[in-house]
Parts: structure tokens; sequence; C-alpha cells
């Protein structure tokens, strides 16, 4: 393909453009989801973090 100047940008131009995912803040230290690779999808208590034993 032929483009019209020398210019590299012009390439860049006709590259399509890629999504970017959005993050969701973290909360604060101390705060009790902090660190929690579930947070922003909801928070159900007691958290899956608190239970050490699954009851039989």
């Amino acid at each position: 393909m032929k483009y019209f100047t020398d210019r590299p940008m012009e390439r860049v131009m006709m590259q399509l453009p890629h999504a970017q995912r959005d993050q969701p803040p973290q909360p604060p230290e101390g705060h009790s989801c902090h660190g929690c690779k579930r947070y922003g999808e909801g928070c159900v208590l007691p958290c899956y973090r608190g239970v050490r034993e699954q009851p039989v």
C-alpha cells in the first residue's frame, strides 16, 4: 500500500484503535476489601477471604 507522505504518523493513524479496559479504583488501606480480586463486582459478606474452613 502506498502512503501519501513519508511521515510516520500516517502509518500510526491507519492502525485500528484498541479498546482499553478500565480498572476499578482500589479501596484504601485498612478497608476490608483491600487487595480483594473481586472488588468492584459486588461485595457479599461473609467474604470468601474470611472463611477458613468449608462446612461439610
